[in-house]
């Protein structure tokens, strides 16, 4: 599977940077020039099931770009599966 980033920076203010990586969503926060923090926050870290409820409940530009992705990645192995098969 490929990976995927969606970043999101907002001017001013930390940047977070999200990846789908193996089917996880996983996070990291970068300063607002786009530099890792010294602390673990910068780490990449994979999202817990309470936070992507979370976002799926909110509807948040996280979980539209991991519902296109997901469902883009299932199409494009559909076709790819279809044409094997002809």
């Amino acid at each position: 599977m490929q990976v995927f980033n969606l970043r999101i920076e907002i001017r001013d203010f930390p940047i977070n940077d999200y990846r789908l990586n193996e089917g996880d969503i996983e996070f990291r926060i970068l300063s607002p020039s786009g530099h890792p923090y010294p602390d673990s926050g910068s780490t990449w870290r994979r999202l817990t099931l309470n936070e992507i409820v979370l976002h799926f409940r909110l509807n948040t530009i996280v979980s539209q770009w991991f519902t296109d992705k997901i469902t883009g990645a299932q199409r494009e192995e559909c076709q790819r599966e279809s044409a094997d098969v002809a």
